[in-house]
């Protein structure tokens, strides 16, 4: 009789055993799998929150680069803005009180090469000061401005001069 209680109390223990070891089992593989999808979760965060911080950085970096852009595109020279150029030019020689004409303006012939060069022919009459003043107005202008010539000369009492520009053209 000892011998019948112990085979079925051992079976019992084998199987209670068995039984703990496969619930043991899939407790750690539970844990496991829990632990990757924290871990793809925790992944997802950090992606989530790298990106947040890179469209951040790039809308910063838009703005910044947006004005950046609308300043270089007012030092740029373009055929629209050729007419008010030239309209300024003559409006600051008449501001120094001089007799200002803008004599021609010439373009390159050439369509294909970039940048254009356009050639402004300048003349002025007024005081010596007011002459150097204005050109000093021409060599301050917002554009690359280039003074290719210029000649001055006295007439009675006022000054003449004729200044020759070339200004490059983005088109």
């Amino acid at each position: 009789m000892i011998l019948k209680n112990s085979k079925l109390f051992i079976m019992v223990l084998v199987l209670i055993s068995t039984t703990l070891f496969i619930v043991l089992v899939l407790g750690v593989y539970i844990v496991r799998l829990k632990n990757n999808n924290t871990s793809e979760l925790l992944n997802t965060a950090d992606n989530f929150t790298e990106t947040n911080a890179l469209v951040q950085s790039i809308r910063i970096a838009q703005r910044s680069a947006s004005e950046d852009i609308e300043s270089f595109n007012n030092f740029v020279l373009s055929e629209d803005k050729l007419v008010p150029l030239i309209e300024s030019i003559e409006e600051v020689g008449r501001k120094f009180g001089l007799e200002t004409d803008i004599t021609s303006v010439k373009g390159t012939e050439e369509e294909l090469v970039e940048p254009h060069i356009i050639s402004i022919a300048v003349e002025t009459k007024g005081s010596w000061v007011s002459v150097m003043s204005f050109l000093h107005a021409i060599e301050s202008l917002p554009n690359r401005v280039m003074i290719n010539e210029s000649s001055f000369y006295k007439e009675d009492d006022d000054w003449n001069s004729i200044i020759i520009l070339s200004l490059y053209s983005f088109d």
